[in-house]
C-alpha cells in the first residue's frame, strides 16, 4: 500500500506543473484504468484504489499550492 501511495503522490507532483486540467483528469483516469487492469489479473482491494486516488489528489494539491505561493512571492517582489 505504501508503494501505491508514493507512486500516486509522485504522479500528482509531476502532473501539477503542467497546469492543464485535461492532463490532471487524464492521469486520474489512467490510475483508475491501471487499477481495473490489476483487478482483472489478480486480487486487489478497493482500499488500494482509494489510497491511490487520495494520494494523487494530495500530491496535486500540495504542488499546486506550492506553485501558487511561489508565484505570489515573485509578484510581490516586483512591486517592492
Amino acid at each position: 500500500m505504501l508503494m501505491i501511495a508514493l507512486t500516486a503522490t509522485t504522479l500528482g507532483f509531476v502532473t501539477a506543473p503542467m497546469r492543464s486540467i485535461f492532463s490532471m483528469v487524464l492521469v486520474g483516469c489512467l490510475v483508475c484504468v491501471a487499477y481495473a487492469c490489476a483487478a482483472l489479473v489478480s486480487l486487489t482491494s478497493i482500499l488500494d484504489l482509494a489510497a491511490a486516488i487520495v494520494c494523487y489528489d494530495a500530491g496535486l494539491l500540495i504542488c499546486l499550492l506550492g506553485l501558487h505561493a511561489f508565484a505570489r512571492i515573485l509578484d510581490r517582489r516586483r512591486f517592492v
